[in-house]
């Protein structure tokens, strides 16, 4: 179940990454930001299991709290780091970019 819903907010984001790429820029940046929210879930998710699959047992913790679970919430985790550091950043440079075209 844990799984599932981390799933769904991997999809959320992606519908997320391309409305907001879309709206800011056109179709092609749209499709290069869901891509690239897809290559890092699964590059991320690739290395978080080998990674977890070398600390926690091979059964995990608990039933509901399997390796594969651990990896994912793991990901999640550095994802949101990413993606908030980067739209941060980005809002940020937006802002200055606003000041020094007024002149103040």
């Amino acid at each position: 179940m844990i799984a599932a819903f981390i799933f769904y907010l991997h999809i959320v984001g992606a519908v997320y990454a391309f409305s907001y790429s879309y709206c800011k820029h056109k179709l092609g940046d749209a499709f290069m930001a869901v891509a690239f929210v897809g290559v890092i879930f699964s590059v991320g998710w690739t290395i978080a299991a080998f990674v977890v699959r070398f600390t926690v047992p091979p059964h995990g913790f608990k039933p509901w709290l399997d390796t594969d679970t651990l990896s994912l919430i793991i990901v999640t985790i550095l994802e949101a780091v990413l993606y908030g550091t980067y739209f941060r950043a980005t809002r940020l440079r937006r802002k200055r970019s606003e000041v020094t075209e007024d002149g103040t």
